[in-house]
């Protein structure tokens, strides 16, 4: 009798951990719907919140990691401060990586962690740009082959090319000197792979602008306004698109 009993409150106990099991998973769910639908009207700091209350309720998996690193990266736009800039830039890479090691199968962590290096060039030594373009190449490269229709991978990839094409002779010593070379980069090869992004979403602004600046590069002044020009004609449906449409007006005073 005492036997059936404890048996009787093993199976309560493992019955009730299963409910509170899936009461958690479908709170995190909630929350990550929660976090998406914030992020898709821009609203970065709330859909942040979403996503590390998720976290903080027990997810670490990568979708939801990644979904982290995005908000961090997109929040840098929100301020005009440099070292803020730089320390969110450097969390949302944290937690890009985290996303990685938690599946090095998801593309969106692969490109997560290539966008948030592309984001911290800006704020260090040459040397680390060197480094740090290099782990751009390599990732973007990991999330194309893993998610060849990802417009985004392809637009990474192409602005790749068109910054290492133009990388003045400095950086080229470090490459030289430190790394003993990169792959090559040029700006028929930046042009290329951004006319692929474009053709995977021919309504994003920057695939356009991007795209625009590498035929300038080229020297192909009809083609580049009417890339530059088609960019700023589309509304904004990115974070980063009013910056792009600033790159975009620069660009055609040059065409």
């Amino acid at each position: 009798m005492l036997r059936k009993s404890l048996s009787q409150a093993a199976l309560s106990a493992i019955f009730a951990l299963l409910s509170l099991t899936a009461s958690a998973q479908g709170d995190i769910a909630a929350l990550v719907a929660q976090g998406d639908a914030f992020d898709a009207k821009l609203e970065n700091q709330q859909a942040l919140q979403a996503y590390l209350e998720a976290e903080k309720q027990g997810a670490k998996d990568a979708e939801v990691l990644y979904r982290i690193a995005r908000q961090y990266a997109l929040t840098m736009y929100d301020t005009k401060s440099e070292a803020m800039q730089r320390d969110l830039g450097e969390t949302a890479l944290a937690y890009a990586k985290r996303a990685v090691t938690a599946d090095p199968n998801n593309a969106n962590a692969q490109l997560s962690v290539a966008i948030c290096y592309g984001r911290l060039v800006s704020f260090v030594d040459t040397k680390s740009k060197v480094e740090y373009s290099r782990q751009i190449k390599e990732h973007a490269d990991l999330a194309l082959k893993l998610n060849p229709n990802d417009s985004y991978a392809w637009h990474v990839l192409g602005v790749w090319n068109y910054e290492m094409a133009k990388m003045g002779p400095l950086t080229r010593g470090f490459v030289r000197v430190i790394y003993g070379g990169m792959p090559t980069a040029s700006n028929e090869e930046a042009a290329r792979l951004l006319q692929k992004a474009v053709s995977l979403a021919p309504d994003r602004v920057s695939h356009h602008v991007e795209l625009g600046r590498a035929y300038l590069a080229l020297g192909m002044k009809d083609q580049a306004r009417t890339e530059l020009q088609r960019g700023l004609s589309l509304p904004n449906r990115e974070k980063d698109d009013p910056e792009s449409k600033k790159r975009a007006t620069e660009a055609l005073r040059d065409t």
